[in-house]
């Protein structure tokens, strides 16, 4: 019951706070468009003129990408730098505007505005980024330490397969089991950056030793709760690829598949306001933390 409710009140959430999707697509969107441009201006600059540019506009050529590789063979580091460091930034971005959502999540009754929004997000910043260095230490042991235990009993049993089917499902039980292993680990992390927006605390080490005893006992509760927000994710992407492949990608639809991709894009991130709404009301159901707002305590309908 409470995995139903926790979703049901999530979904109405994230729907009431569905404003944020505005503030999160423009920050995608100038992001992706200072990264790109100077890509396009460069590809602009040594192929407009060459034979290349109409092989590259007919589809994926094998000879033009080796032309383009030969032609930029010099400056391999550089380019991987280029790439690398708006990656870097991006993820602090991402880090950032987490901040700014589980704020107006967690604050009831008022209005999403960018004021309110920004400032949650600088708010947050410094304790989310400092649960993200402890997170990569809790990545590695469970990666390099789970997996392993996981990878003895199957090595064993492909050591001596007599066919390609013990190889075939071993691989596919290794990956099953990396995506639960990232789901509950990633998972955990979210609640730990749950408890330090409710308990407004910036002891981010204390919140994730809490956060251990408070999922001890609500484990696969919550777990299942996460996949279930998950599915909805694996929901959009199959909608959206199915819908693509259908749209012809020249002339005008060109611009029906443009807004498509914009249309998956918000899809996605309502999906994360929804992880993070569903957690956060799962959390306030198993604490003793009283609501705000008496109209929380009501289950909303599916539809907003």
């Amino acid at each position: 019951m409470q995995v139903i409710s926790s979703f049901a009140k999530g979904v109405g959430t994230a729907n009431k706070k569905s404003k944020m999707l505005v503030y999160l697509w423009l920050a995608n969107f100038v992001f992706a468009l200072l990264v790109v441009t100077p890509l396009f201006f460069l590809f602009q600059k040594h192929f407009s003129r060459s034979l290349m540019q109409a092989r590259f506009g007919q589809g994926f050529d094998m000879l033009w990408l080796g032309d383009v590789l030969y032609k930029f063979r010099e400056v391999g580091p550089a380019v991987l730098g280029s790439f690398l460091a708006p990656a870097l930034l991006y993820f602090l971005v991402y880090i950032f505007l987490n901040g700014g959502i589980l704020g107006r999540i967690a604050a009831h009754g008022e209005k999403v505005e960018l004021s309110g929004f920004l400032s949650d997000c600088g708010k947050y910043f410094f304790r989310f980024f400092r649960v993200f260095l402890i997170s990569i230490a809790g990545y590695a042991i469970v990666f390099a330490g789970l997996m392993k235990l996981v990878g003895i009993p199957l090595n064993a049993w492909t050591e001596n397969a007599s066919s390609e089917w013990p190889l075939i499902f071993s691989a596919n039980i290794r990956f099953l089991v990396l995506i639960l292993l990232f789901s509950s680990v990633r998972m955990f992390f979210d609640y730990v950056r749950v408890r330090l927006v409710v308990e407004d605390s910036r002891k981010t080490v204390k919140a994730t030793i809490k956060t251990f005893g408070f999922l001890g006992k609500r484990f696969f509760k919550a777990w299942l709760l996460y996949l279930w927000v998950g599915l909805v994710l694996v929901f959009f992407l199959i909608v959206f690829t199915i819908v693509f492949r259908t749209i012809p990608k020249q002339g005008f639809l060109f611009v029906i598949a443009f807004l498509w991709q914009q249309a998956y894009i918000l899809s996605r991130l309502w999906t994360r306001l929804l992880f993070f709404s569903t957690e956060y009301h799962f959390y306030r159901m198993n604490t003793e933390i009283p609501a705000a707002n008496p109209e929380e305590d009501q289950i909303p309908s599916l539809s907003g």
